[in-house]
């Protein structure tokens, strides 16, 4: 006998109402208990936002850089210089006559490559030519000599840069810096008096310099300062025909400004200054460098990441000894 189930009343009502509250219930149990707020993933705090680099310029011409070139990388630059010599500054100050017509013209270049992380070395060869004329009957030779040129390759320089501290928000970059501001590879002894002092080419010394270059972003100005302290060893003797140095400081001053969108184009100011001063052991003979303040204005053009150029002119304001000179310069700046 086939058994017999009774069906049940109103099946499709409660069906419906079970599929409902099935619907509901499932999600809820599904997330379980809740979790403590100390075990949840906290949401990552937003990004700090990232300090704006300053755009690549061909940096100063006179002043040194403080940002060493990037490891393993090589540049080159060249300048181009010609001095007119508008007179000389006096032991007071003053400013006298240069006795004649008086012309430099120097052609440094100089190397530079990044051995390892912040650091750099770079080394500077100068091509020099004097020469003069018209020169005062009073000033002139032995033999009344009144034009007198010479030329040759001047002091070497010899710098390594370290970059101690990087730049910050509230601190510029600092670099120290150590080498030779001059090893005595120009003529600076047996000076020939017929050639009017047009043969002193060198400073006659191996000049140790140590000091710091200090650089700040300062939005939209680039602030580049040197300064140095240089301690000369004289390697010939107090005669006044050979060239004698004194110890002495350097301190400059530059700004750039890219004034373009492409900041392709940059504008530069240099204060560009070198300071002596004299004690029982400074000694006889021609002192060089001399006490000397300057500005320059300049303008750059970077051609592309690799190239760039820039040219101004130098404006010698006063001095003690030595001459004050205009200075027309050129430059031109590879990375390779």
């Amino acid at each position: 006998m086939v058994p017999h189930f009774p069906r049940a009343k109103n099946f499709p009502g409660w069906f419906l109402i079970g599929l409902v509250l099935s619907f509901v219930a499932l999600p809820a149990a599904a997330q379980g208990p809740g979790v403590p707020a100390i075990f949840m993933e906290k949401p990552a705090p937003p990004a700090a936002e990232k300090k704006e680099s300053p755009p690549y310029t061909c940096g100063p011409i006179i002043s040194d850089t403080s940002l060493p070139i990037q490891t393993g990388k090589f540049a080159m630059q060249v300048y181009w210089a010609l001095s007119f010599y508008t007179g000389n500054f006096s032991p007071n100050w003053r400013h006298v006559s240069a006795g004649g017509n008086l012309y430099a013209f120097e052609m440094p270049v100089k190397f530079t490559y990044g051995p390892a992380k912040d650091t750099e070395i770079y080394v500077i060869i100068p091509f020099i030519t004097n020469w003069a004329n018209r020169v005062n009957p009073v000033l002139g030779g032995p033999n009344n000599e009144r034009s007198a040129g010479y030329s040759g390759i001047g002091d070497m320089t010899l710098i390594g840069k370290y970059n101690l501290l990087p730049e910050t928000a509230y601190r510029p970059a600092v670099t120290a810096v150590a080498g030779f501001a001059t090893i005595p590879t120009g003529h600076a002894s047996h000076l020939n008096p017929g050639r009017l002092g047009q043969d002193e080419i060198g400073t006659g010394s191996l000049s140790f310099t140590t000091g710091v270059n200090l650089f700040k972003y300062l939005k939209p100005f680039l602030v580049h300062s040197q300064i140095w302290f240089n301690a000369p060893v004289n390697i010939y003797p107090a005669r006044p025909d050979n060239v004698r140095n004194t110890e002495w400081v350097t301190f400059n001053l530059a700004a750039e400004l890219p004034f373009t969108r492409d900041k392709k184009w940059v504008l530069l100011m240099e204060m560009y200054s070198n300071w002596t001063w004299s004690n029982i052991y400074t000694p006889l003979g021609f002192q060089s460098p001399t006490t000397l303040l300057g500005l320059q204005p300049a303008i750059e053009y970077v051609a592309t990441d690799k190239l760039s150029l820039a040219a101004g002119t130098a404006f010698d304001l006063v001095g003690k000894f030595g001459g004050q000179k205009i200075t027309p310069v050129f430059t031109v700046l590879y990375n390779f």
